[in-house]
This record gives C-alpha cells, structure tokens and sequence, in this order.
C-alpha cells in the first residue's frame, strides 16, 4: 500500500503533461469534496495510518459505484485534508463498465504500458488510476487530489 501512494504520488507530479480529458472536473466523489477537513465528515472511521496519510471507512457508505459493487472503499486525508479515495471491485464485467464510464465522460485515457490494463485520467485537479488484474479478476480505482499529493512528495525528490 505505502509503494502504491508513492507511486501514485510521483505519477501526480508528471500529470500536468497530460491533456485536461474533455474539459471535465472532479471536485468530489459521492458528496465528499476533496481537500475538505475530516472533520466536515461524518461517519468516519479510521482504519489505519501511515506516516501523516490516514485511511477512513464510510460507516452507511453505499457500496457501489456506477452499479457495480465494490469491495473496499477507503478515503484517505493527508494533514486532515481529503486527498484520496480508493476502491476495489471485482470481475471482467465491473471492469468493463467502469471503462466504458470513465471513457465516456473524461475522454480517452493515457496508458503507459499497452500490455497492461492501467489507465489514467485527468479532470481538473483530480487524477483517476484505474487498474484491472486479469490473473485476479480484481481492479483497483484511486481518485487522486493533485494539490495535497504534492504536498506529500519532498521537495527535490
């Protein structure tokens, strides 16, 4: 997980290369604007911690997103800011349909390795990750806040 928000906060810092996907913005996931205060959130229950980043779980959180259901949903604050959200689905299917939304409404996806399902996309100030593992059936989307992930990342680095 640690290897995973560093990559994640690396790959943010080379973003702004990539073209704004159909001039669309994220501002929120579910109603929960990022770099709001945890403490402007209700039901939330921290689950673990790393370093200055902590990691929450909704309590009455709907477990779905664009009907598919989710496995794990955590929320992540930096500082007590809302920086990340993560969730896990399942299957060929979840992974085609949240393809076919992401495709749709933030434009094509730019995708570093052609041989591996990992894609991102760019809508403002949020960057969205979404990775499927065929092995596993299991695929993985991070709605990532660019100005707080930068914060995290050392100056020089």
């Amino acid at each position: 997980m640690k290897r995973i928000i560093l990559c994640l906060a690396l790959f943010i810092l080379a973003a702004p290369t990539l073209a704004l996907a159909q001039g669309k913005f994220i501002a929120d996931y579910k109603g929960m604007v990022f770099g709001k205060d945890l403490s402007e959130f209700q039901h939330m229950k921290q689950v673990r911690k790393q370093g200055e980043l902590e990691f929450y779980n909704r309590y009455g959180d709907d477990r779905t997103f664009q009907g598919v259901p989710l496995k794990e949903q955590l929320y992540g604050f930096y500082k007590g800011k809302l920086c990340l959200v993560m969730f896990t689905a399942s299957g060929p299917s979840s992974y085609n349909t949240l393809k076919t939304y992401f495709d749709s409404n933030y434009g094509p996806a730019s995708q570093p390795k052609v041989n591996i399902k990992q894609f991102t996309y760019t809508a403002g100030e949020v960057t969205v990750e979404m990775e499927y593992d065929d092995t596993n059936k299991v695929m993985s989307v991070s709605y990532v806040f660019k100005p707080i992930m930068r914060m995290m990342t050392p100056v020089g680095k």
